[in-house]
């Protein structure tokens, strides 16, 4: 977004309230909660609140994990150690230092569970669909926390990338198929009285409770990364803490995305772990929802470390009016610009790009218009909303003409609340007309024979 459109003119409010949560000196665990529908600026408030901070000075390490990558949106190591527990951290960490070791080992003795538990499915002889269901269970980490319910609701069918017919149909064999594989069995041939003097094995307490032997891991290391905050608080193992830093910052976006593999690790075995930790903890957690609607556990557990829920909504007219006149928008296109973008920056944005660009009809700018208006969309989503686009109303009638029926009520219940994409002003549910025109040109652009063939069933479905 260009520079006189910063959140720090229209949204004095809540860069105040954020900044000062950033700047705050409170010992203890603070959580912090952004929300609002996509597009609305979440993610850029923040980055313009932390540009603005010296976070080093204020000796924070920073760590996050966000949910743009698919890769990671099904797989609860993913995200741990692909994002949470990074191989390097920035300076003034020691390059090339690992930080993470005990989160390493935890890391590494899932894999090899999971490569035992894959070995017998393979030869357990049921259908691929059930086996495909069962390594999903194992790699969102639902199977090895027994207290989890064994229920369709906990797995986000589209983020797992598994079939809503196979969930829907076969969840419970998956499950029973998983319970039976030797590899998770716990400690079958030690007696209880030898588990109880000597301790479970690592391995043991990922098999049963896979949450908290992580929380203890990721937690353990991050006391030995950070410098004791009084003198009297010493890190538990030799390795030297990372030199100024005293106070962890841990930033998780596009929440929505990592909620389902990484809600309920984060309510019931980080956050109090975080909150008992010695080291000073602020946990900012960006989405669409309000913190304590995302899991029950927020409203149950967690309510006391929240300290500010910042709720955003698209700019009013005259804030939008005014952010068109600081871009030099000519005066006469601001009535139009506004009642296409509703006041969302991100459309303002790409609305003062494309009044400003000479190649607004370019392949190039089409693509980036498409990539931002789909950014926080999964893979599956996106293939959603490319052909919502061809549908002059949304609705379960018209979304049976183009996908299966299984899939067209979570579509229906998708775009309804995707308020970034759907047309407010509408006495109907439509794709923005701004937002349309725009992803129709591209994907003429990109796939003229798909988007032939889909234009056609749009006609058909009109009639």
């Amino acid at each position: 977004m260009a520079d006189d459109a910063s959140p720090g003119i229209h949204r004095r409010s809540e860069v105040e309230r954020l900044g000062a949560l950033v700047e705050s000196t409170e010992r203890g665990l603070r959580v912090g909660a952004i929300s609002g529908p996509g597009g609305v600026g979440k993610s850029y408030l923040l980055d313009h609140v932390l540009a603005s901070v010296d976070l080093g000075k204020l000796a924070y390490l920073r760590i996050s994990a966000n949910g743009e990558n698919p890769q990671y949106r099904g797989d609860f190591f993913g995200l741990i150690e692909g994002q949470l527990a990074p191989t390097t951290l920035p300076l003034p960490a020691v390059p090339e230092r690992d930080y993470f070791p005990a989160t390493r080992r935890a890391a590494v003795e899932h894999r090899r569970l999971l490569d035992e538990a894959g070995r017998e499915l393979q030869e357990s002889g049921a259908p691929e669909p059930i086996k495909k269901a069962a390594l999903a269970l194992l790699r969102s980490a639902h199977f090895l926390n027994r207290s989890l319910p064994k229920s369709k609701g906990f797995l986000d069918v589209a983020a797992l990338n598994l079939d809503a017919a196979v969930v829907t149909e076969g969840l419970d064999a998956a499950w029973e198929l998983t319970r039976k594989l030797k590899a998770l069995s716990s400690g079958n041939l030690i007696p209880a009285a030898v588990r109880d003097l000597f301790g479970d094995t690592l391995r043991n307490r990922i098999r049963g409770d896979l949450f908290n032997a992580v929380g203890d891991a990721l937690v353990s290391d991050l006391i030995n990364a950070l410098e004791p905050a009084t003198p009297s608080a010493r890190p538990r193992r030799g390795r030297p803490p990372i030199e100024g830093a005293k106070r962890l910052l841990l930033v998780l976006d596009d929440y929505e995305a990592l909620a389902p593999v990484f809600g309920d690790f984060l309510v019931t075995a980080l956050v109090p772990r975080l909150a008992a930790a010695h080291f000073p903890t602020l946990l900012l957690v960006i989405g669409r929802d309000d913190l304590e609607d995302t899991h029950v556990g927020w409203a149950q557990h967690a309510r006391k470390y929240l300290r500010a829920q910042i709720r955003l909504a698209p700019f009013t007219r005259p804030d939008a009016l005014d952010l068109l006149s600081r871009a030099g928008i000519p005066e006469d296109k601001h009535a139009a610009i506004y009642e296409a973008t509703h006041g969302f920056p991100f459309l303002l944005d790409l609305a003062i790009d494309e009044a400003a660009s000479e190649s607004t009809g370019s392949a190039l700018f089409l693509r980036r218009f498409f990539e931002r208006t789909s950014r926080w969309m999964s893979r599956r989503e996106q293939e959603w909303f490319t052909k919502i686009c061809y549908l002059d109303k949304v609705n379960e009638d018209t979304l049976a003409k183009v996908f299966p029926q299984e899939d067209v009520r979570p579509i229906q219940d998708w775009f309804e609340r995707e308020a970034s994409i759907r047309d407010p002003a509408a006495d109907c549910f439509r794709v923005r007309p701004l937002i349309r025109e725009k992803v129709l040109r591209y994907l003429e652009i990109r796939s003229p024979s798909r988007h032939k063939e889909l234009l056609a069933k749009a006609v058909e479905e009109a009639k």
